[in-house]
Parts: structure tokens; sequence; C-alpha cells
């Protein structure tokens, strides 16, 4: 098969003009493998990617030439126009979430770095036990459950239970690069020294070279690092602990917008509304009364 012999759909089987209308199309994985005798040929799909949770059973995947032995707890992302095959065990189960490019553009346009993790394909065999297996496998079941009725505004649940699965992957997707770049590979090591330092040190406002340097590198190599295994700078990293705390604050307390500031280690309250404006296009003040 040459690869433009390689058949595109919406959905596997189905002809391209059969455009599926939702943002999100999820079924379970024996409702399309079983009746092909749980085999998928080579396909792929032009303007969609895919999310895959097997949770019993199993089988073999080949993506783009390269083949992954499937078990439960695994999962599976595949970006538009992966070349991909299946041969599943009879009776494997689990679930298959197709979504739009167009549902996924709101998260690249708001985190650019998004993208760049989910163009990649992506497969983790996290077991059936795995805390994050379970978290989504929730959320896979609730989105089924949505797809399934037709109750008001259904377009815009589907959109966002989409985009909380892809933001799912994208997280572990980036977790796997952390933790398997290798346990002596110094890359991986720095980056969750640096992540370890945020924690315990956001609020003091260290400037990136303090932090470098308490690492024992230079502010533009943690930098890079954390691009390569993160997909965003170091200096995201810092921003991104202070606005979850910020965004704690400011939901979950009635402390003033100012003692929230100071808390947080901004000498000047007005400096702090500007910070959050700009990340959230909100108010401190706005975004609590919207919360």
């Amino acid at each position: 098969m040459t690869l433009a012999s390689v058949p595109a759909y919406w959905l596997y089987d189905e002809p391209r003009e059969q455009r599926f209308p939702d943002p999100l199309h999820i079924e379970r994985i024996s409702a399309r493998s079983a009746p092909r005798d749980w085999r998928i040929e080579p396909h792929r799909h032009q303007d969609m990617a895919q999310f895959f949770l097997i949770a019993s059973g199993g089988g073999l995947v080949r993506i783009d030439g390269v083949e992954h032995r499937l078990i439960p707890g695994t999962v599976l992302l595949l970006p538009p126009l992966a070349i991909h095959e299946f041969r599943f065990n009879p009776d494997t189960e689990g679930f298959v979430a197709s979504v739009t490019t167009s549902t996924l553009t709101p998260l690249i346009e708001a985190e650019p770095a998004l993208g760049a993790v989910l163009s990649e394909a992506f497969v983790d065999r996290l077991g059936p036990g795995d805390a994050g297996i379970a978290e989504l496998a929730a959320s896979m079941e609730a989105a089924l459950v949505e797809f399934g009725r037709n109750r008001g505004s259904r377009e815009l649940a589907l959109a966002a239970h989409a985009r909380l699965i892809a933001i799912w992957f994208a997280r572990t997707a980036r977790s796997h690069a952390v933790a398997n770049s290798g346990s002596n590979d110094a890359r991986a090591l720095l980056v969750r020294r640096f992540i370890e330092r945020v924690e315990s040190h956001f609020h003091t406002h260290e400037p990136l070279d303090a932090y470098a340097e308490a690492l024992g590198v230079t502010g533009p190599h943690l930098t890079r690092v954390c691009r390569e295994l993160l997909g965003h700078s170091a200096m995201r990293v810092i921003q991104g602990r202070l606005m979850i705390e910020a965004r704690r604050d400011l939901v979950y307390t009635r402390s003033p917008v100012s003692q929230i500031a100071f808390r947080l280690g901004f000498s000047d309250p007005a400096y702090f509304s500007r910070f959050f404006a700009a990340r959230t296009g909100m108010s401190p003040s706005e975004y609590r009364a919207a919360g």
C-alpha cells in the first residue's frame, strides 16, 4: 500500500464527505471493531485527532509504521494524518474520542505549546490501576452520556468534554516526556528540580537567573530544556504557579485582592491586577465575580 492509497475517513470506513456534525464523536471501541472482526485496516483522518483508552483486552496498533502493544490501561493520541491500524483482541473494550481540529483551535490559541504536544502521536501503557486512567475513564464516560442525549447546548457541552479530554492527554504526554527521558538524563532531572524549587519559592519572585544559578545552570539553558520537555518556557512555569495560587484565593477565599497580592509576593496590588488581567483577560475582581 502506498501513502497515496491509504484511505482517509472522518470516521473509520465512512466516506470523508459524510463528516460528522458534532465537535466530538465518542463511542466504545467494540461498537466499530466487533462488527469488523476486531480489525481496523490502515487509514488516516485529515482534520481530526483521536484519543483512545483501552479499558480491557488489548492487541496491537501500528502508527506510521511503528507497532505498539495494547494492554488494559493503554492510552493513545493520534494526531491528524497519522496512519494507523488496529488488531484488537476479541472483546476488547474502551473508548475512542474523535475531535475535529477546529474544536481544539481555541485551546491552541490560548496555549500554543498545546499545539506541539497534540500534533505528535503518543502511546503510554499506564495500567488499569493508575489514578489517571480512572480520571480519564470517568471523563470519557461522561462525554459518552452527553453524546447520546439531545439536550440544550449540546454542541457547547460536547466541545467542553472534547477539550477536557485533549488537555488530559496533553498533560500526560508532557509528564511522560519528563519521566521517560531517562533516569540518568540530566535534562529530566533539571526540570524536576526546577519544578520542586518553584513550588517552594514562587511567592518570593526570584528572577529566573536566580533559579538557574541555584540549579547550577544558566537561564537560557533552563528555558531551553523546559521548552524541550514541557512545551513552554521556564518563566511560564513560574508565572503559571502564581496564577494557580491566585485563582485559588479568588475563588475559595474572601480575602481582599490587595491581601492576595501581598501574600503572593507582589508589593503593588495594582501590578498584581495587571499581571492577572494579562493572563486571563479580566481583573481579579471580575474573575472572582464570574466564578
